[in-house]
């Protein structure tokens, strides 16, 4: 497929989530800065890759041989469990297939420091690009032997004589881009060093392949891979993440968690706060003062007074009705003498 072809076939892939019959579903989108998306996307069934979360300690770069539709349906066969989480197109976009804390077999079974180990302690990335190219004429051809670009269109290859091919499908500026900025998200989320490498030969031995932390290359386990000669490409991506995106700033969220951080900010949790302030102002009880009815003071002390007058009065008006009989009786002896 030419790459004018690929352009189109990945536009439509993304406008319609499609391949091979399958539809994809998104799930999340997530800005990892400098408008670099991951879309977390899958099938209705998650039979490709093993829901057991594991420690990350490396990145491996894979390339595809394919466009996006092809690679994306390979890596999410039902029931095959051999999948990587993350598919870079040729547009910069990058596609989540499964969450980087899980794991899938990516590496093969003769890989340097044993398939399950490596894959499950490495987050794959394939990077959607056609490989290696054939000489044909005025023509180079991609492995199915179909034409990939002229000769004279040295946008789309690099030379660079590696393993039995002196022809690579080079990379897109954006999907380099793309590329640096997801390999630097994942080492900062997976505290995962930019230690790159330094050429694609194997490791010298298990143990050495085991114990690398940083980021290495299929042809750093495999002596029969392709992905990545030591070139170009690779070459630009390292400087990518070395040179240009430290200074950039870029989001720490996970795609899978993006709609829950989303979601905190949200007026929702604003709008709850109100109507709590408005109720606690409310018992501020001026009402209680009922208990203010202290004001009884006057109940109890004034209201004896009264009493003990009125009892007084009732005392001295009983002495003088005493000394008034007193005195009439005198009065009535005295007017009998008379």
């Amino acid at each position: 497929m030419i790459p004018t072809e690929i352009k189109k076939t990945e536009d439509e892939f993304i406008s319609k989530l499609t391949a091979n019959g399958v539809k994809y579903t998104l799930k999340e989108t997530l800005d990892i800065g400098n408008n670099i998306k991951i879309y977390s996307i899958r099938p209705d069934y998650d039979t490709y890759y093993y829901q057991t979360k594991t420690t990350k300690k490396s990145i491996c770069l894979h390339f595809t041989v394919g466009h996006i539709k092809s690679d994306i349906s390979s890596l999410s066969a039902k029931g095959n469990h051999v999948s990587v989480s993350y598919v870079v197109d040729r547009s910069g976009r990058i596609y989540e297939l499964f969450p980087d804390t899980y794991w899938s077999y990516h590496l093969g079974g003769n890989a340097v420091g044993k398939n399950e180990v490596m894959s499950k302690q490495s987050i794959g990335i394939e990077i959607s690009n056609y490989g290696p190219l054939t000489l044909s004429g005025e023509n180079l051809l991609d492995a199915y032997n179909k034409v990939y670009c002229k000769l004279s269109e040295s946008e789309y290859y690099y030379k660079h004589p590696y393993k039995g091919h002196d022809y690579y499908a080079s990379m897109t500026d954006i999907q380099t881009e793309a590329v640096a900025a997801l390999v630097k998200y994942l080492g900062r989320k997976h505290n995962i060093p930019m230690n790159f490498m330094e050429n694609d030969e194997p490791f010298a031995s298990g143990e050495k392949a085991v114990a690398f932390k940083g980021v290495f290359y299929h042809t750093n386990v495999r002596k029969d891979k392709f992905d990545w000669p030591f070139g170009p490409a690779l070459k630009g991506i390292i400087a990518a993440c070395n040179n240009e995106l430290p200074d950039k700033v870029e989001s720490k969220s996970d795609a899978t968690k993006t709609a829950s951080v989303k979601a905190e900010p949200k007026p929702e949790t604003k709008i709850e706060i109100p109507p709590q302030e408005q109720p606690e102002p409310q018992p501020v009880q001026p009402e209680v003062q009922p208990e203010a009815k202290p004001v009884q003071k006057t109940e109890p002390k004034p209201a004896p007074k009264p009493a003990s007058t009125a009892s007084q009065a009732s005392s001295t008006t009983g002495k003088k009705s005493v000394f008034q009989s007193i005195i009439d009786g005198f009065l009535g002896l005295f007017r009998k003498k008379k």
